[in-house]
């Protein structure tokens, strides 16, 4: 999941070093990618294991400037540190915004997935766009996954339990669903609990 602005496992990877001359065009070209909207970026992980994080070892003999990555849904790249400055000046999401990515389909299912501060469920919805978590987490939805996961849950889902919505979002009924923003909504019985725990936690009147 992303989100914390370090190198994770892709499905196509790349662990040579990116010629330090490369333009953000360059870099967004070997990302296959038209825009940096969805390039995770950050400084690499050190990994004992040989997978596409990068060895200890290896990491150890680069340079403090090496140590970076950028990764889209396809592709991870090792760049600078300057090439990755230049890509959050160009719009690529910082350390501290999770990125979240999904998948087109002709059936035009969509996805929830968890929060990558909270573990919330948010709903990806059917285009990319950015938001925020009610735990405060940003985020970006970004429709580049390869390959494809439809173990994912699909559609809409109570942040808190996780159960699907089944009825309208809001309205008279015996499981109203409430709104809580764009991308995320609360069953009835997550938002009573929700109340009750707050009443309990407010303060008696009269207490000192």
């Amino acid at each position: 999941m992303p989100g914390a602005g370090y190198w994770r496992p892709g499905p196509v990877c790349s662990v040579s070093m990116e010629p330090q001359d490369r333009t953000v065009v360059q870099l967004l070209a070997a990302l296959q990618v038209d825009v940096p909207f969805g390039v995770e970026t950050g400084r690499l992980a050190g990994g004992t294991d040989a997978n596409p994080r990068i060895l200890a070892a290896e990491l150890k003999a680069l340079s403090g400037d090496q140590k970076y990555f950028a990764q889209s849904g396809t592709v991870q790249l090792r760049i600078t540190r300057h090439q990755m400055e230049a890509l959050r000046r160009k719009g690529a999401p910082g350390g501290d915004v999770g990125v979240i990515r999904t998948f087109k389909n002709a059936r035009n299912i969509t996805f929830s997935e968890h929060c990558p501060g909270c573990r919330r469920w948010i709903h990806l919805g059917p285009a990319e766009c950015e938001g925020q978590c009610f735990c405060g987490q940003k985020y970006r939805v970004v429709f580049d996954q390869t390959p494809e996961n439809w173990s994912r849950p699909q559609e809409m889902r109570c942040m808190d339990c996780g159960v699907q919505l089944t009825g309208p979002p809001s309205g008279a009924g015996l499981n109203p669903w409430h709104p809580i923003n764009g991308h995320q909504m609360q069953c009835d019985a997550c938002a009573q609990k929700r109340l009750a725990e707050q009443a309990s936690q407010s303060p008696r009147p009269g207490a000192r």
